[in-house]
């Protein structure tokens, strides 16, 4: 937990209301104040199973300690990482790495906060998004199998997903300029996890996941199985309709795929 956490605990009690002291007191150790510590500042008292009622009984320490975990009004990445929790807060802007179509190098795509973006290059009416980054960089090097991957020549831009950060929402308005999406990643839950948030932000679009048969052909043949649990967890009404054969798929051969496969 970050300091912004504890910061917050410290305002509960300043304002009179319960903690869960196991966990302020555990929090406090990970910043070397141990109970002994806190006895001087604090009697606590037991409410229920978890929260504790709890008294300052020492303002002056109170407030030294306050003063060190001061509760911070978060506007900024920067703000945020002095409470140790930058994690939890936007980035002002997103960038992507994008092999435009008909071109030997890859680019970067910047967006800034309302998700304007600019490009080097013209782009393309159609976008292959990739999830993994080894068959990014093999296209890079070889554009031609991407044509046996699949098993058509299909004109396109091509962009690196970055795992999930690729349905960023500023990146919304960068998909919208596509008329159709195609999505070569893996077979798993985290795959369709990052198709879901794409379908999501191109509804309207044509947005397909990939399996064509000859990474139907790869993934019959070296899948990896998975358990009953991870079978039964892929709940076919959950997902979009582009991806409800797909997983019908993976449910009757019960197996997962990464897309390295195709290399």
């Amino acid at each position: 937990m970050s300091k912004a956490s504890f910061a917050r605990y410290l305002h509960q009690i300043k304002n009179s209301k319960p903690v869960n002291w196991g966990l302020f007191s555990a929090l406090a150790e990970s910043y070397s104040i141990n109970n002994e510590q806190l006895s001087k500042i604090f009697f606590w008292k037991k409410i229920n199973n978890k929260r504790y009622k709890v008294t300052i009984i020492n303002q002056s320490l109170f407030e030294l300690l306050i003063s060190r975990f001061p509760l911070l009004n978060i506007t900024s990445r920067k703000i945020a990482s002095i409470a140790g929790n930058s994690h939890n807060h936007k980035v002002s802007g997103s960038l992507l790495s994008l092999l435009a179509y008909q071109q030997v190098f890859p680019q970067l795509v910047l967006f800034a906060a309302d998700g304007s973006y600019q490009t080097p290059h013209p782009l393309h009416k159609n976008l292959l998004v990739i999830e993994n980054l080894e068959n990014f960089l093999s296209l890079i090097k070889n554009p031609a199998a991407l044509t046996q991957w699949l098993d058509e020549d299909w004109p396109c831009d091509i962009v690196y997903a970055q795992g999930k950060a690729i349905g960023n929402k500023l990146h919304q308005q960068f998909f919208l300029q596509y008329d159709k999406i195609r999505c070569l990643l893996d077979i798993d839950s985290g795959g369709f996890e990052i198709f879901k948030n794409i379908h999501q932000l191109v509804e309207q679009k044509v947005c397909s996941f990939v399996l064509s048969p000859y990474y139907l052909e790869k993934y019959i043949q070296y899948g990896y199985p998975i358990n009953q649990q991870q079978r039964l967890d892929l709940d076919i009404q959950h997902y979009p309709p582009p991806l409800k054969e797909v997983v019908a798929i993976v449910r009757k051969y019960k197996q997962f795929a990464e897309q390295e496969i195709l290399l």
